[in-house]
């Protein structure tokens, strides 16, 4: 019956839509299948998987004014035929954006059951929810000044991870040079605290205070590469001691972010991320994570287009369990092809192959899974 409501619902928005408005609307369906849904070494369970998915998007500078705003919704069901009841789900998100040269405000809610990171394998129904404020001087000058605040909020609807529920605050400083206009080097400090609900078994053990420095290129930073590339070394100090475990934590982490575009017909891009990750595996608070992804994109003719993107990631746990450092590696590589029907009509193969490999046995896992996806734009 859901199913059902969210494509009634879809069809009848969709049909009082142009394409040539600055609000657009998204109509998808994706019929899936997965070799391991739950993401388990032995006792695999496959599952047939149909995701309905209505997004509405709307992106406009705003009259009279220098700002320009972004906004979007979505909802989803997504039906499983391997025990229904207790895998079906819904989805759902909304975004806001304002930014003009000087300040940039984003705000990001999602409800949904996908697992937030690679340690976590379960579906589990859980709402993020972030907001985020910056404000730069002008770029024009050769050092301007930017100054960033945001507020992080996790939260599990169910208690099986109610110790991940959490708020996190961050505020930063940054101090540009502009080599133009569009191209700047930086250097900043950041602050941010993590508070966890008090929900006893854990009693608040993994408050902490986190320090940051940065350093980093961003913008065109050359006629075909545009976008982020940064390093930073972060310190952590826990607001408690317990049994053994350390109060403290530090790492040399990097982000990367970076697209070249040879022609208007393909483009490669370089993701990763380096960072400390929450986890709730043993006595460990945290666990590093080393990530990086490269995704290809070529148009093929007029309507196709092929990509491919493939991602390695080492998850490195500091405390031992069972006289043991945990040490995970994840494999994910995802081929697809589009094909271009009408201009508001597409269609999509896809496959996506993941690996997990750990010197802790019960953890690993390979996953197959294969789809087709049918996509409305109006």
């Amino acid at each position: 019956m859901k199913k059902l409501i969210v494509l009634l619902v879809s069809c009848l928005i969709t049909s009082a839509v142009y394409a040539d408005k600055p609000l657009k609307f998204i109509l998808s369906e994706d019929v899936s299948w997965d070799d391991n849904i739950y993401l388990t070494k032995d006792g695999e369970k496959s599952s047939a998987i149909s995701s309905t998915q209505l997004a509405a998007k709307y992106n406009n500078n705003i009259p009279n004014s220098s700002f320009k705003m972004n906004a979007g919704v979505n909802v989803g069901y997504n039906a499983y035929t391997e025990a229904p009841a207790k895998n079906d789900y819904m989805n759902a998100g909304v975004n806001f954006g304002l930014n003009n040269e000087f300040l940039k405000f984003d705000e990001k809610f999602s409800y949904t059951a996908d697992p937030a990171t690679s340690e976590l394998t379960a579906r589990e129904k859980r709402i993020n929810n972030r907001i985020s404020l910056g404000y730069k001087t002008s770029s024009k000058k050769k050092i301007s000044l930017g100054i960033s605040v945001a507020d992080t909020y996790d939260r599990y609807t169910e208690d099986s991870k109610n110790s991940l529920n959490r708020n996190r605050v961050d505020a930063g400083l940054k101090v540009h040079y502009n080599l133009s206009a569009k191209t700047s080097v930086y250097a900043g400090y950041g602050i941010g605290i993590i508070n966890y609900e008090n929900n006893g078994t854990y009693n608040k053990k993994n408050d902490s205070l986190n320090h940051s420095a940065v350093a980093g290129i961003e913008g065109d930073i050359t006629a075909k590469v545009n976008g982020k590339a940064q390093v930073s070394y972060d310190y952590r100090k826990y607001d408690n001691v317990v049994g053994d475990l350390k109060d403290n934590a530090s790492l040399v982490g990097y982000l990367v972010a970076l697209t070249y575009e040879p022609s208007n017909r393909s483009s490669l891009s370089l993701s990763g991320e380096r960072k400390m990750e929450e986890s709730t595996y043993g006595k460990n608070r945290y666990y590093v994570s080393s990530q990086i992804g490269v995704e290809y994109k070529q148009k093929i003719l007029t309507k196709w287009t092929a990509s491919l993107y493939a991602a390695y990631e080492n998850m490195g746990y500091p405390e031992s369990v069972n006289n043991k450092n945990r040490s995970d590696d994840l494999l994910n590589i995802k081929p697809s092809i589009e094909y271009k029907f009408r201009e508001y009509l597409f269609g999509s193969v896809w496959y996506q192959f993941k690996d997990k490999l750990s010197n802790v046995d019960t953890v690993e896992y390979v996953a197959n899974k294969v789809g087709v996806q049918v996509k409305f734009v109006f």
